[in-house]
């Protein structure tokens, strides 16, 4: 294996073991209120959660172990994913600061006792995790990096894993006659049209490519 695959592996590893903590605290949040409330500890690991996420899709690609085809060096398919990408990047960024003046609270802090539904809540129930997971997306897709494409689905599963540990033993309990009711009307990382949408802008170019 070489060196930016252990590393890329480590970091993904780093993010589970940072989700098989925070399940940990949450799961006695009425012990470990203290250092769930603290501005301080939530800050730092909400950092280094984005951080593990973001630096495992920016380390180049090793060709030498994963080449990259050649549909993906096409000029029509560097220059649509290298905009595509960036669009998802603002997006995701947007997304993050918006919730984040919404909730004005970090990572497992509660928000004032209140359960948010409205703004970018209406889209999706866990809008943090949905901007990570775009911006991921989108920080891959600029230079096409394919070892970062080909772990992303574990970043996703991570914050899949990070939602629904809230969902069960926090939100999901604190509100949970009003939550069940959020959750019918609300997907967790948004409509179903949104990702048939990034899937089309996905495959769409590559069909492009491959007819001409």
């Amino acid at each position: 294996m070489s060196i930016l695959w252990t590393i890329r592996l480590s970091l993904i590893g780093s993010v589970f073991i940072l989700t098989a903590i925070f399940a940990y605290f949450l799961k006695n949040r009425e012990k470990y209120s203290k250092i769930l409330e603290s501005t301080s500890i939530n800050l730092v690991s909400v950092i280094i959660f984005n951080l593990f996420c973001y630096t495992s899709m920016l380390l180049p690609s090793d060709e030498t172990v994963i080449q990259k085809p050649s549909l993906l060096h096409h000029a029509l398919n560097v220059r649509w994913f290298d905009i595509f990408g960036l669009i998802l990047i603002i997006f995701g960024v947007i997304i993050l600061i918006r919730t984040l003046l919404i909730r004005k609270a970090v990572g497992a802090q509660d928000t004032a006792g209140k359960l948010l539904t409205k703004g970018i809540y209406s889209f999706c129930r866990h809008p943090i995790y949905f901007g990570i997971i775009i911006l991921s997306l989108g920080l891959g897709l600029r230079s096409i990096n394919l070892d970062g494409l080909i772990i992303y689905p574990l970043i996703l599963l991570a914050n899949f894993v990070q939602a629904k540990l809230e969902e069960t033993y926090d939100v999901g309990v604190r509100f949970k006659e009003e939550y069940s009711e959020y959750r019918k009307k609300t997907k967790m990382f948004g409509p179903i049209w949104f990702w048939i949408i990034i899937l089309v802008m996905l495959v769409l170019p590559l069909l492009i490519t491959i007819s001409i």
